[in-house]
């Protein structure tokens, strides 16, 4: 199983994730770079910034698509 696919599993159970336990439990040593391929794949992985930064995956709210729908247009949802 890839780091992208055990990242997939625990993030999808609800739990958050900093960069010392990716590393830890995973062997990630660039968690960024993981999370952006998610993002890629069209995973919706939050960034929750505090003392330590984690991530989260969620669904994306309203306000959110909306607000994407404005800045990029439908060619973000796949139109022309």
């Amino acid at each position: 199983m890839s780091q992208n696919d055990r990242l997939v599993r625990f993030l999808s159970s609800g739990r958050t994730i900093s960069v010392a336990q990716a590393r830890s439990r995973f062997g990630i040593r660039n968690l960024r770079a993981r999370v952006n391929d998610l993002r890629s794949e069209g995973f919706c992985v939050y960034t929750n910034r505090g003392e330590t930064t984690t991530y989260r995956m969620g669904r994306a709210s309203r306000a959110i698509v909306a607000a994407a729908y404005q800045t990029a247009g439908s060619r973000i949802f796949g139109g022309n």
